[in-house]
């Protein structure tokens, strides 16, 4: 009879996403996600599987349960414009985030570090970018239908553009000096749309 599990899954995923999340792939290793899971070895491969099999758990994880709360500002009543300001300021917030060490996103990061040299990640990643489009491609639709939106413009192309703008944000939030920086860029993206 196999011995019942003596950890809750989702709590240690959770954790070895925000370590994947701080350290990125290459620099995790897997006694860094035993010691910060809590989790033995043995136990966690046999939960999990290898630690790219983690990892492509831990970018679903991020993709369903932490991108989504993000976007949910822009699902909620109110003046078009500003929804999409207060969502650039959240991911600024969240970019800057001293406490968590300027992380930045984890899909962008991921973006950079490691779907260029494996091909599962880089189909989580384009999985992720596509969700966020069409977070904002009904965002748009729901604007054009309000009577919010510039012109005619291709809404498909202003969700990819807007996706640029959020994942340029997160990148930039890394070094920059100054908030003013990174608001410049949504302010800019801002006039494209209203």
């Amino acid at each position: 009879m196999a011995r019942p599990r003596e950890f809750d899954e989702a709590a240690a995923l959770d954790k070895a996403m925000e370590l994947f999340w701080t350290k990125g792939y290459d620099k995790t290793s897997v006694q860094d996600l035993c010691q910060h899971t809590g989790v033995h070895r043995g136990s966690l491969y046999d939960t999990f599987g290898d630690k790219n099999e983690l990892f492509l758990s831990a970018l679903d994880r991020f993709r369903h349960n932490i991108s989504g709360r993000l976007f949910g500002v822009l699902e909620e009543p109110g003046e078009p414009r500003e929804k999409l300001i207060l969502f650039f300021e959240k991911v600024i917030d969240s970019s800057m985030d001293q406490s968590l060490g300027r992380r930045g996103c984890f899909i962008a990061n991921t973006a950079v570090e490691s779907a260029v040299t494996d091909a599962r990640i880089a189909g989580r990643v384009e999985a992720a970018l596509n969700d966020m489009e069409e977070r904002f491609y009904t965002f748009l639709l729901r604007a054009r239908e309000a009577g919010q939106l510039k012109g005619r413009r291709n809404l498909r192309e202003l969700a990819r553009f807007l996706v640029g703008v959020k994942q340029g944000l997160h990148i930039m939030a890394k070094t920059a000096l100054d908030r003013k920086t990174l608001a410049d860029v949504y302010l800019v993206a801002l006039t494209a749309v209203f």
